[in-house]
């Protein structure tokens, strides 16, 4: 399975950070690049475009009736998305941070990109509006990795209570959390990109 990207090169051409991007279902790989900005002038920015056609857009897995995920999809991308990261070419012989961004399934995915890799090469992650993981993995594994986490209080597509349960998820695995909830519904807002901003800053990542 082969992941199609756009890829936003740094102002001076040698990234001082790598960032990747990771929609939600239903959209591509456009959707997440006006915040591209949040990462720094000189990080390149991979917008990833999830494997499986879903609308008019994409989707990291398929959803059953039941609204269960397709576990043979989902653990197809995960494998991808970590190939993927493998793959990241090194700058001046030596890996650069790395931070994950993801809005829905693709928050979903940042979040199992770091458990799956027991946070490996990664600076940080940041969850929006995620669904818990399918399948629970080890706890423990993510040894103080920080972690944005956002959700809307007003979310329709997924509810509150299964945003809290990725919450826990996280903490359980060991990430030290920052976790912020909004008056909003399944989207991001612009206080949210404003604290996602000031948290970038706070763990000294790109800026």
């Amino acid at each position: 399975m082969e992941l199609h990207s756009r890829v936003i090169e740094p102002k001076s051409g040698q990234p001082t950070s790598v960032a990747i991007f990771l929609h939600g279902r239903g959209s591509d790989e456009e959707d997440l690049l006006p915040l591209a900005p949040l990462m720094g002038s000189e990080a390149r920015v991979y917008s990833i475009r999830a494997p499986i056609p879903f609308g008019p857009g994409w989707a990291w897995y398929g959803i059953g009736r039941d609204g269960s995920a397709n576990l043979e999809q989902w653990r197809a991308s995960v494998e991808a998305l970590e190939g993927f990261v493998a793959a990241l070419p090194a700058d001046n012989q030596k890996a650069l941070p790395l931070v994950v961004m993801g809005f829905s399934q693709g928050g979903m995915m940042a979040g199992a990109l770091a458990i799956r890799r027991r946070r490996e090469g990664l600076a940080a992650v940041i969850s929006l509006s995620a669904p818990p993981l399918p399948e629970v993995p080890e706890t423990g594994t993510l040894d103080g990795l920080p972690v944005f986490w956002g959700h809307g209080t007003e979310d329709p597509v997924v509810i509150p209570e299964r945003g809290e349960e990725a919450l826990r998820l996280l903490q359980r695995a060991g990430a030290r959390v920052t976790a912020h909830r909004y008056p909003i519904s399944h989207t991001i807002s612009e206080g949210e990109i404003a604290d996602i901003q000031r948290w970038l800053r706070e763990i000294h990542v790109n800026y």
